[in-house]
This record gives structure tokens, C-alpha cells and sequence, in this order.
């Protein structure tokens, strides 16, 4: 069975998220620290074109803060949340043909998520796909067991190939 939430995964994850945000520490204390050094050399003659200097390295450096922010640090703090919330969990087994729903959703502050069906015996069951781990999916209509915690994917296992 493959496991997508393993604790080394956890780790890895928070982990990541701690070299972001301490970067983003470091490169906005180091952009401050060279417009403070930049502002002690004003001087009469070169005020304009330092001031553009200044303007221009604040800006650059709260732009790359602003993006780190935006596409990596919460991206990689969320999969950090979101893996604790479901090591702790109960988890259920289901076996059927796995199939995923089109579209997805980010629920707010956290992944984003992908709904797959379970045909299995009795009625289909509707479970929740981190969108991260769809790559990782059996092909369409394979027989699978899933296991889950809280309708969430966490372990596939190949039963059989398409249609048996």
C-alpha cells in the first residue's frame, strides 16, 4: 500500500516552511540593512539618485517577500497542517473502482482538493484527493483499497488492473 502521508513527509514538509519563512526574515532584514546603510551616505549632490536606489530595493525586496509568502511559504505550511491534522485520525478501508470527479477546490487557508468516486459494493462513496498526490492515482476504473481519514485519501492499493 502507498502511503502519501508518512511522518517523513510531515517533516519534510514543516521543514520547508522553515527555511521560507526564515528566508523571507533574512531578505527583508538584509534589503532593510543596505537601505539604512544607503540613507547614512545621503549627501547633497547624489540624494536623487539614492533615493531612487532605496525606493527601488524596497520594492524589490518586498515583492520577492510578498511572492516566497504567496507561492511557497503557505503552499508548504498548509501540507504541513493539513498532513498533522490526518496522521492522528481514524482511519477507514475501502475497496471499489476509483475514479476522479473533474474540478477542484481550495478550501480557505489550506490545499487544494480533489473529489474521486468509489464504486465499490453497495452505495458509491464520494472521498477528498490532496491535489498534490492526484499524479500518484491508479489509472481510471482500476480496482483499488483505499484507506482514509476524515474522507481523505491517505493510502492506495492496486487490487487489480482495468476491468477484472
Amino acid at each position: 500500500m502507498q502511503q502519501w502521508y508518512s511522518p517523513a513527509n510531515a517533516a519534510r514538509q514543516k521543514k520547508r516552511a522553515e527555511l521560507c519563512k526564515w528566508s523571507m526574515i533574512l531578505l527583508g532584514a538584509a534589503a532593510l540593512a543596505v537601505c539604512i546603510f544607503l540613507c547614512t551616505r545621503v549627501s547633497t549632490g547624489n540624494a536623487a539618485r539614492l533615493l531612487w536606489w532605496v525606493a527601488g530595493l524596497s520594492t524589490a525586496a518586498g515583492w520577492a517577500v510578498l511572492l516566497i509568502a504567496a507561492f511557497l511559504y503557505r503552499p508548504l505550511k498548509a501540507q504541513a497542517g493539513h498532513i498533522a491534522g490526518l496522521r492522528g485520525g481514524e482511519t477507514e478501508q475501502y475497496t471499489g473502482r476509483l475514479m476522479l470527479l473533474p474540478g477542484g477546490f481550495q478550501i480557505p487557508g489550506s490545499i487544494v482538493v480533489r473529489k474521486a468516486k468509489l464504486v465499490g459494493e453497495g452505495e458509491p462513496l464520494t472521498l477528498n484527493v490532496n491535489a498534490r498526490c492526484v499524479r500518484e492515482l491508479p489509472p481510471r476504473d482500476a480496482l483499488v483499497r483505499v484507506t482514509a481519514v476524515r474522507t481523505f485519501i491517505t493510502a492506495v492499493e492496486v487490487m487489480g488492473d482495468e476491468r477484472t
